[in-house]
């Protein structure tokens, strides 16, 4: 019997190990919230308090979900018939805890190994408050239950990008079609286990564009920045910056080639938190007149451009990042 346990243990050692290496440049630039104050923190399991069910228990994705279960729900969204019907068979579905309240999840086709990789989600659970009050009726401070997207990789490792379907910031290989499916997959996590809201910091702005208008696409409202005044910001971004194509646009930005269009100062592409509300006060908030006069003054406030001769001349170069 204890044989078997910790068999069972260094199995998963070995089963993870590697994938805890090749993600910990990744938990490194963890997303840092701009607005929201994260008030939850790890706590290590100490000796005395450890016991077998513990182990066991706390390895389950979020801690309620085995690979099987994970297996079915994605399932159930689509995913893996997504999957399959592009050509690969023997799907595999791996689970961790990174702490108490990091999960990751990973699908593979035939093997664990990194080029085998077509899904790689890490999501952390916890209770955030608002660093800034936008709107003084509305009252945070007993905090926002929330699933914070912490790492999100859909690629096709087979497929090559083309002129219809250029790379992205951020993109080693193409995506694989589940972006849509994956949202739907969080919704069900997310709303099954009570949280408020699903949290994503776009690292770019091509994910920022697309996220805005995700969710309204799947369900009756959309996904809003927290700040109105970063949503306004976004807008202007969205109505000044039209002579390129998206990912054109987004590499110009991560490569520091925005400026402010009435000065021609450089500005900087600030990552902020993108919600999908679960509750009724956080969707009055986003939905309120208030949020939206301020999205629109600051909208009117701003003017964007792109530095077109050290984009090209970052192009030319190669040197887009």
């Amino acid at each position: 019997m204890i044989k078997d346990i910790y068999a069972n243990i260094l199995g998963r050692i070995s089963r993870y190990g590697d994938d805890i290496r090749q993600t910990s440049e990744k938990l490194r630039r963890r997303k840092i919230p701009r607005h929201l104050v994260d008030i939850t923190d790890s706590v290590p399991i100490k000796a005395h308090q450890f016991d077998i069910q513990s182990l066991f228990s706390t390895n389950l994705f979020m801690g309620l979900y085995d690979e099987q279960q994970i297996m079915e729900k994605l399932e159930q969204v689509g995913i893996i018939d997504i999957i399959q019907k592009k050509g690969f068979r023997n799907i595999l579905v791996s689970i961790d805890k990174q702490d108490s309240y990091t999960s990751r999840l990973y699908v593979n086709c035939g093997a664990i190994e990194e080029n085998r990789r077509l899904i790689e989600l890490i999501v952390r659970e916890g209770v955030f408050v608002p660093r800034q009050n936008f709107i003084p009726a509305y009252d945070f401070t007993g905090g926002l239950r929330i699933l914070l997207i912490e790492w999100l990789c859909l690629q096709n490792p087979r497929a090559e990008f083309t002129p219809d379907k250029p790379r992205l910031p951020g993109q080693e290989h193409p995506g694989l079609g589940t972006l849509k499916n994956m949202q739907e997959f969080l919704y069900k996590l997310a709303k099954h286990s009570g949280k408020d809201a699903i949290v994503d910091v776009p690292e770019y702005f091509h994910s920022a564009v697309i996220y805005s208008g995700l969710y309204s696409r799947i369900y009756s409202r959309a996904y809003s920045f927290f700040s109105p005044v970063d949503a306004g910001i976004m807008q202007a971004m969205q109505r000044d910056i039209t002579e390129l194509p998206l990912a054109d646009i987004s590499f110009a930005i991560a490569s520091d080639c925005l400026v402010n269009a009435g000065t021609g100062e450089p500005v900087n592409w600030q990552p902020s938190e993108q919600i999908y509300s679960l509750s009724e006060k956080l969707t009055n908030y986003l939905e309120d007149d208030r949020y939206k006069e301020i999205v629109i003054a600051t909208m009117n406030d701003h003017s964007f451009s792109i530095n077109r001769e050290k984009y090209e001349r970052l192009k030319e170069k190669d040197l887009l990042q």
